[in-house]
């Protein structure tokens, strides 16, 4: 595939998981809080469209992921998938129309400055082959992740709401790794007999869980904060480590120039708070039928 039609796979995905994660926050409020890792909790919210077309918009960003992982290199692809933090923040922020201040318009530059470098050291790239302990140790992380978010989940505490975030993003970035170490046979009925495909499957519900879990406790925002570092640098330097990622003609300069100005920016716009605006405060969107615990200034 082409670089650029990668590119935009890669920013396809970002857009989608931005928007949902506004869509989810909303219906994730409208839930009683919980402290364990309640599927009941995904049965339910089933029930509220933001909710179930945010789910829409997470399976599309499943296949772009795919389509992104295949084709770039991951320390290429995470960034850019790592925007949709910035979206869900820009998003959030118009809902409740508050302006950026000067900080965030200069992580936005750098974010721009960050992708334009990383495009110029990226190139189309198929990943190596994975040692078989590497292999299944990715196919079984989910387990884990899953074992650790529901201690974490029991915890009521600030640190245990980022806590969440960095877990959800171990999965979410779990998807990615093993999205490119999956190999696509000629006959495509066989995919459905690779481990790393169900293992895919895995790391996303475990990740949807533990986000939504996240989401009841603070702005969808400052979720996706914690969640943005894991989510990148996990897959980045598992691919670098284990799966031959590298930049074109060895510019690792450029490229860890692009990925620390893109991540930087990202989590700068995330975390920056904003300047109220002049028409007053908006209410936000869908009142809670249940409390949902105090959430957290942003």
């Amino acid at each position: 595939m082409p670089f650029g039609l990668a590119l935009i796979a890669a920013f396809g995905c970002s857009l989608c998981i931005g928007v949902a994660a506004v869509l989810e926050k909303v219906s994730a409020d409208r839930e009683a809080r919980v402290s364990s890792l309640q599927i009941g909790l995904l049965l339910r919210l089933l029930d509220d469209w933001p909710y179930v077309l945010g789910l829409a918009l997470d399976g599309a960003s499943f296949l772009l992921t795919v389509v992104a992982v295949q084709n770039l290199p991951l320390f290429v692809a995470e960034p850019v998938i790592a925007l949709n933090v910035m979206i869900t923040a820009l998003i959030e922020r118009l809902l409740f129309r508050r302006r950026l201040r000067v900080v965030a318009w200069v992580a936005i530059v750098g974010i721009l400055v960050g992708l334009s470098l990383l495009a110029l050291s990226g190139g189309p790239e198929r990943a190596h082959t994975a040692a078989a302990a590497v292999r299944w140790t990715v196919i079984l992380l989910p387990l884990g992740v899953a074992a650790i978010g529901s201690v974490v989940a029991t915890r009521n505490r600030h640190s245990a709401t980022v806590a969440l975030g960095v877990l959800d993003g171990v999965a979410f970035g779990g998807t990615a790794v093993a999205g490119r170490m999956l190999v696509v046979p000629h006959q495509f009925w066989q995919i459905l007999l690779s481990p790393l495909l169900w293992s895919m499957l895995a790391y996303g519900l475990v990740g949807l869980l533990l986000f939504t879990i996240a989401l009841q406790r603070s702005h969808a925002s400052i979720v996706g904060a914690s969640t943005t570092a894991s989510q990148s640098i996990v897959p980045i330097v598992v691919g670098i480590a284990f799966l031959g990622d590298s930049p074109r003609n060895g510019a690792w300069a450029v490229a860890i120039a692009g990925m620390v100005l893109t991540l930087a920016g990202t989590l700068a716009i995330a975390v920056t708070k904003v300047a109220p605006d002049l028409s007053g405060p908006t209410p936000a969107p869908g009142a809670p039928r249940h409390p949902a615990g105090d959430s957290l200034p942003g």
